[in-house]
């Protein structure tokens, strides 16, 4: 847990729990919203990390949530929906609107998705 109190640290995660077998943060977008946007945990603002036991060994879960980040990018979609009416159509409008969130909120999961198990086998990994 030690290590993963640092890489919550580095990633300008505060910890709010933290227990033995438990660590928690919470962290709204809007707490530092010129903060570095280039971190893997940047998208999350509520997560926990636990220990449970597996079949052989000690396992690492976590789970991590990102609602403000998707309420961000559902208003950028209705954005888009708005700048697509103008055109006169209104499917037209949602094929923008979709397309913005799906861009927008499906890029980040994406990237976080493939960074975020890779930062924190390094940072298990490390001595």
């Amino acid at each position: 847990m030690e290590r993963i109190e640092g890489l919550l640290r580095k990633q300008d995660k505060p910890v709010t729990e933290r227990t033995p077998k438990k660590i928690a943060f919470d962290d709204p977008l809007w707490r530092n919203p010129l903060g570095a946007n280039w971190r893997p945990l940047v998208i999350y603002d509520h997560g926990h990390f636990w220990v449970e036991q597996g079949p052989t060994e000690p396992r690492l879960r976590y789970d991590l949530r990102s609602l403000h980040g998707m309420v961000f990018c559902l208003f950028a979609a209705g954005m888009f929906f708005c700048i697509g009416l103008t055109g006169g159509s209104a499917l037209r409008a949602a094929g923008f609107a979709l397309l913005a969130f799906g861009w927008l909120y499906g890029m980040n999961m994406l990237l976080a998705l493939i960074r975020i198990p890779l930062l924190i086998r390094k940072t298990l990994r490390a001595t």
